[in-house]
């Protein structure tokens, strides 16, 4: 596929990731039954989509992010894209961490908002600041950029380790094992580093083995299916009870990984049309969409308290409604304070 094309493809699967994440943040079934036998049906429902298909969601993102930084990576080249991705990821993750942190500690002090959000208020000191602006305190769904970061600052070893395929097989070995017996880096979570040390090196080997991730032809991804087949077979094999995977996080992240890199070979292979205007502002929509979906969830259930249909229903939806409400106000932040949009969306351009 050509440039225009592989652009598009990776908005396709970026949006399909963000409304599986937008999923995994929408549990609503207690919030809006209590403690009932109604809610844990609603619930059961809800995490299987939620957790069953949507945690794959994260994974992919990891490896998207991966394969867009190494892609045609030179040396030379390093420098620039570090400081590309400080103002495209390390400025828009403490913004938003900060706007997180003033929100709740702006809205916990008016009363009607907080019996809406159910929190007492939240303290505004020097320690709480720090911890909301540097580790997420406040801003959950952005421990994934926190990761992302360490991630981009270790690229010259990510490089080392994934640009011959003998040190990268050794590299996913060891992650493997660290993952199997429950070992962990400081701060650094192995199973990212897994995800994303896979999308590095399909950009880094992308003119030889790793050709299949620009590919729109089904015989240049006949290997990678077979080993996706192959790591899913040993995951749900070795999974079962007594078998060396059961109840093991490794069997979790093989799954997500061959989840995540199948969703980007079926949007790579699916004769899709040009990604859509509103497809396109994914960092925003994953920015807004947790207190957004909040939001909906808690005025849902203060208005339709008691209703399991009406849970499930706003559950299903939510996915489209964060897509179309964060698109609305990427549009009215783009035009009317562009400066603004441009750095809360680090730097990319309002559609």
């Amino acid at each position: 596929m050509n440039e225009e094309q592989f652009r598009s493809r990776i908005y396709w699967v970026t949006f399909l990731f963000s409304m599986l994440v937008v999923w995994v943040h929408s549990y609503n079934g207690e919030l809006f039954l209590g403690l009932t036998g109604q809610a844990a049906m609603v619930d059961r429902i809800e995490r299987a989509v939620g957790e069953q298909l949507g945690q794959m969601a994260v994974p992919g993102f990891f490896m998207v992010s991966a394969y867009l930084f190494y892609r045609r990576f030179t040396w030379e080249k390093l420098l620039y894209k570090w400081k590309s991705r400080v103002h495209s990821v390390l400025i828009p993750y403490f913004l938003w961490n900060f706007l997180y942190y003033m929100a709740y500690v702006l809205a916990t002090r008016i009363p009607a908002v907080t019996r809406l959000i159910g929190k007492t208020a939240v303290p505004f000191d020097g320690g709480q600041l720090v911890r909301a602006v540097a580790f997420y305190g406040y801003n959950p769904v952005f421990w994934y950029l926190f990761q992302l970061i360490l991630l981009i600052a270790l690229a010259p070893l990510v490089w080392l380790l994934m640009r011959s395929n003998a040190t990268a097989a050794l590299t996913f070995g060891a992650l493997a094992l660290m993952i199997w017996k429950g070992w962990y880096f400081p701060f650094l979570n192995a199973d990212a580093l897994f995800y994303y040390s896979a999308g590095a090196w399909a950009a880094l080997h992308r003119e030889r083995e790793g050709r299949f991730a620009e590919s729109g032809r089904i015989g240049d991804w006949a290997a990678a299916a077979g080993v996706l087949a192959f790591l899913g077979t040993a995951a749900v094999l070795f999974g079962r009870p007594g078998m060396a995977l059961w109840q093991n996080p490794l069997q979790t992240v093989l799954i997500r990984f061959v989840m995540a890199a199948a969703a980007w070979m079926a949007v790579s292979l699916a004769p899709l049309p040009p990604a859509f205007a509103w497809m396109k502002q994914n960092f925003f929509l994953y920015a807004v969409h947790f207190a957004l979906v909040r939001l909906v969830n808690k005025a849902g259930a203060l208005a339709l308290g008691g209703n399991a249909a009406a849970a499930l229903g706003i559950f299903l939806v939510m996915p489209a409604v964060m897509a179309f409400a964060s698109y609305g106000l990427s549009r009215l932040l783009g035009r009317f304070l562009p400066g603004v949009y441009g750095v809360l969306s680090g730097g990319r351009a309002a559609q």
